[in-house]
């Protein structure tokens, strides 16, 4: 009777360590993926860092401000003959 008992936990025990390392390995490539993807992510991220800073330098190019104020907003520099002084008035 002993026997039997032994023999039954026995394999009991060995199908609950099987049925565990199964579910560890589909555990270790579920955490695969999800590394490679946010991997694939942070490299993106990274690209998109890179193309946004060059953009913010293309920005602040002074050449590219200046094309800006001509183009856009139709801003032409003052000549200093344009620029004229205006009086102070003091009221006391």
């Amino acid at each position: 009777m002993k026997k039997n008992t032994f023999i039954t936990l026995f394999i009991g025990v060995h199908i609950m360590l099987i049925f565990l390392q199964v579910h560890k390995h589909t555990l270790f490539i579920k955490n695969n993926y999800q590394q490679q993807a946010y991997e694939k992510k942070r490299a993106q991220l990274i690209e998109q860092k890179q193309l946004l800073t060059q953009e913010l330098h293309t920005l602040k190019d002074r050449e590219t401000i200046k094309q800006f104020a001509y183009n856009t907003l139709n801003m032409r520099p003052y000549k200093l003959s344009q620029i004229h002084k205006l009086p102070i008035h003091h009221d006391q």
